[in-house]
């Protein structure tokens, strides 16, 4: 019997904290963009014109606010090499507000719930542009982006997303 409980009390944690790891080990911040791709197009005369990405953060339930400050990136080819290696081409400052994933209610209330910051410009370097249609616009050269955001109370998040690289991006 005691057997038998001990398990039943070793199941009732295992399902809880799996529970639980969804909420405290789940990625806090996203960046989507949209298109979601980066890309470019070429006109008749090969003038290349990189097609403008709306960004936002997309804010998991529970993640606290803050702002997204900066990122980085590196540029990496079908093998994942990358394509500019040692180069500084990729960094840039954001200063985007990152909304709290929680309300409370006049009544003191606490509801978790994800948000959205409002949008910003993030889109394709055209060195980058250039290199990828001289190299043949391969299918699946990616950017490697981290992102920085300072929370409210100080302390840096970080995280890399990657994006694909289309020609064209219409």
């Amino acid at each position: 019997m005691m057997k038998g409980y001990q398990l039943l009390i070793g199941l009732v944690l295992v399902l809880a904290f799996s529970a639980c790891s969804e909420v405290f080990f789940q990625q806090p911040y996203r960046v989507l963009l949209d298109p979601p791709q980066l890309g470019y197009e070429v006109d008749d005369q090969g003038k290349i014109t990189i097609v403008g990405n709306n960004a936002y953060v997309q804010v998991a339930p529970g993640a606290p606010g803050g702002y997204l400050e900066r990122y980085e990136y590196v540029v990496v080819d079908d093998s994942g090499n990358e394509v500019f290696a040692g180069s500084s081409l990729g960094s840039g400052f954001v200063a985007v507000e990152v909304p709290e994933g929680r309300e409370v209610s006049q009544d003191g209330q606490v509801r978790y719930l994800s948000k959205k910051s409002d949008p910003f410009r993030f889109s394709l370097d055209g060195r980058v542009a250039a290199e990828h249609l001289n190299q043949g616009a391969p299918l699946n050269w990616r950017v490697q982006v981290t992102w920085f955001v300072r929370t409210f109370n100080g302390n840096e998040v970080f995280w890399t997303q990657e994006y694909q690289i289309k020609y064209p991006l219409q």
